[in-house]
């Protein structure tokens, strides 16, 4: 392998481990779960010889697709915040997505039983996403796809935010730092108030911009530390810290007295396992031993015979994509019987086929509730299935709950006073606030220290109980805060 290849190689597995630390199940029946993502061709920012600041880039927008009108008027004028139970009220269909789940009980209390749109004759309230896609080093089309659905029913059934349709401005950068600046740099000429996150690895080019303008980030993934330590930023999200601190507290609860904790060799990686991790390990009362390994690393031997030399009663690996085979197949080859944790990543439908017994045994991370029926689930499969133009499976349920995340804090603050300022506001308030199909969130700035953009960093483990059945959960939610108030 060359070093071109081998610097690829890397990137991208620093990538899987960044999305796989953020994942969780998804709806068991959802139609856009197995398909491949697909690859747009967005307009990329210019770059070369001008410099960032000074060059004003192509938008690379994609608008959402808008749903045609139905010929059915809708019966009420429901927003999608708490309207009451109507279900005994008999309303005709309308072919809407609130119509098949009106009644039901969801985040922002219940939902409607026939679709309101938004008046398009009023200025809309734009907000932004920049997200990484067409690049080799880890492209992520699903996120912004799905975010893209839930703006286009926000728009189509629950009337926009208090009548205003949502615009959604979208930016394309592919592991550039200079595209990323660039994106940054549209977000404030196209005026958006607030972005919705993606995926941006190289976000240290766009965050000194989104800083400098008083410009909120809702959602998305923490992708390094400098998002996960902006005052900006609001992620709804533990990233590797939160998964290495519940892994912990279940070895813990579970009696383990010595743990391995490998993780690959990247700076946000290795301080969730050193700074956080370890420290919450050892407060527990367990010895921990930090196993680094090569983030291209294909062979998992060496980390699974450390753990089998100092006799670990669990063992910890925080990877995800090509490596997850390799290390359940290799601790089955070897007789590891400790407990092994994975990333939730490694629980995907086709790694979980391929490792077959292997699969059974080890825990997973998640930071979305488990358990079928949930009707947040139901709501993401049906609107993916209606409005998205492309897959929006996988990582895009990051971007769903992003936007909806937003969406309730816009309502809250209606059409007239909706702004980057009073958005920030109102979610560094937020405190056990309610979050679209994951664990409420609390922005004090303190559920993490030093990582105050962690919102909401609890979790839940789950298994996969016997080949061929579906996963199941193995815990509650992890009180991850509480377990970092060890941390000075």
């Amino acid at each position: 392998m060359g070093k071109r290849s081998r610097a690829i190689a890397a990137v991208a597995t620093v990538v899987a481990l960044i999305t796989a630390s953020c994942s969780e199940p998804e709806p068991d029946t959802a139609a856009t779960a197995d398909s491949e993502p697909a690859v747009t061709e967005p307009a990329e920012p210019e770059s070369g010889d001008t410099e960032p600041a000074d060059t004003e880039p192509e938008t690379g927008d994609t608008e959402p697709a808008e749903p045609e009108p139905t010929d059915t008027e809708p019966d009420t004028t429901d927003t999608g915040t708490d309207t009451g139970n109507d279900t005994d009220t008999d309303v005709p269909d309308d072919g809407s997505v609130v119509w098949q789940l009106g009644g039901a009980e969801w985040f922002l209390g219940t939902l409607p039983t026939s679709a309101t749109p938004a008046d398009d004759s009023l200025e809309p309230v734009r907000i932004g996403m920049i997200n990484q896609e067409n690049t080799p080093l880890g492209s992520f089309p699903e996120v912004r796809a799905a975010a893209e659905a839930a703006v286009a029913w926000v728009n189509a059934e629950l009337g926009g935010v208090g009548g205003r349709p949502v615009e959604l401005v979208t930016c394309v950068t592919s592991f550039d730092v200079e595209q990323s600046q660039s994106c940054a740099l549209q977000m404030v000429q196209d005026d958006v108030i607030a972005l919705v996150g993606g995926v941006d690895v190289t976000s240290n080019g766009s965050y000194p911009v989104i800083e400098q303008n008083g410009l909120a980030v809702v959602g998305g993934i923490p992708a390094n530390l400098v998002e996960q330590r902006s005052a900006n930023a609001f992620f709804f999200s533990g990233g590797g810290t939160g998964a290495a601190a519940a892994y912990m507290s279940h070895a813990a609860d579970n009696g383990a007295q010595r743990v391995a904790l490998a993780y690959g060799e990247f700076e946000s990686f290795e301080v969730a396992a050193r700074d956080y991790g370890a420290v919450v390990g050892e407060s527990l009362g367990l010895e921990v031993e930090l196993v680094p390994f090569s983030i291209v690393a294909t062979d998992f031997l060496p980390v699974l015979t450390k753990a089998q030399e100092i006799d670990a009663d669990a063992l910890i690996v925080l990877a995800a994509d090509s490596a997850c085979l390799p290390v359940m197949e290799t601790a089955v080859d070897l007789g590891y019987d400790g407990q092994l944790y994975l990333t939730g990543a490694c629980a995907a439908d086709a790694i979980i086929e391929a490792a077959g017994e292997a699969a059974v045994g080890p825990l997973f991370n998640s930071e979305g509730p488990v358990q079928t029926g949930d009707p947040e689930a139901e709501v993401f499969e049906l609107v993916t299935d209606t409005y998205a133009t492309e897959p929006a499976g996988g990582a895009g349920t990051v971007g769903f709950r992003g936007f909806m995340n937003l969406y309730a804090l816009m309502v809250e603050l209606g059409p007239d006073a909706v702004s980057s300022e009073s958005l920030i506001e109102l979610a560094r308030s937020a405190v056990d606030r309610p979050s679209f199909w994951g664990h409420p969130y609390t922005c004090d700035g303190a559920q993490v220290p030093g990582l105050p953009a962690l919102c909401a960093p609890q979790q839940v483990l789950f298994e996969v109980p016997a080949v061929g059945e579906e996963v199941a959960g193995a815990t509650d939610w992890i009180d991850t805060p509480a377990l970092f108030s060890v941390i000075e």
